[in-house]
């Protein structure tokens, strides 16, 4: 079955984090999971936009969730999720199946079970672009699961991560 995966922009781009948030780990986490994907000849990667580099920048400081969690950010949030629930609805009429959301664990805007609120101690929740992306991939009646990559093992484990990706051929 041919499937495609949304995935969070900085996954793909380690370049277009926060600054100081480029750490050897993560980039070798993310090309892990990246790499075992590509080698699914069935699997497809549409990678997202930033709603984090198009409202602050690639100079931008580390933020909490309540930094972005605002009309203007999820404008932008907004926009980009639309778009994407635009382009999965194309690949689904065309018998392509959209599967889930790759989002990074603990971010503000694409953390899928864990973000940071208000302080630098991570809590469960969702981050603000992950929440309309999954409310516009609904509207749009495409169903898709929420993943996300644990760069770091309070988050999660990599093995577990592939083990759900795994599920969903």
């Amino acid at each position: 079955m041919r499937r495609i995966l949304l995935v969070s922009h900085c996954i793909l781009n380690p370049y277009s984090r926060a600054v100081g948030l480029l750490r050897e780990e993560k980039v070798k986490a993310s090309r892990r999971i990246i790499g075992a994907l590509l080698q699914d000849l069935e699997t497809g990667v549409i990678q997202l936009p930033c709603p984090e580099l198009l409202y602050e920048g690639l100079g931008r400081k580390p933020a909490a969730r309540e930094s972005y969690d605002n009309p203007e950010f999820r404008e932008i949030c907004k926009k980009i999720a639309d778009q994407a629930a635009k382009i999965a609805a194309e690949y689904e009429r065309e018998g392509v199946r959209i599967t889930a959301y790759l989002g990074v664990e603990g971010s503000p805007s694409c953390g899928v079970e864990w973000t940071h609120f208000m302080t630098d101690k991570p809590e469960k929740g969702r981050g603000v672009f992950t929440e309309i992306l999954y409310e516009a991939m609904s509207n749009a009646g495409i169903k898709i699961s929420l993943l996300g990559l644990p760069e770091k093992e309070k988050y999660g484990s990599l093995e577990e991560l592939s083990r759900k990706l795994e599920a969903l051929t």
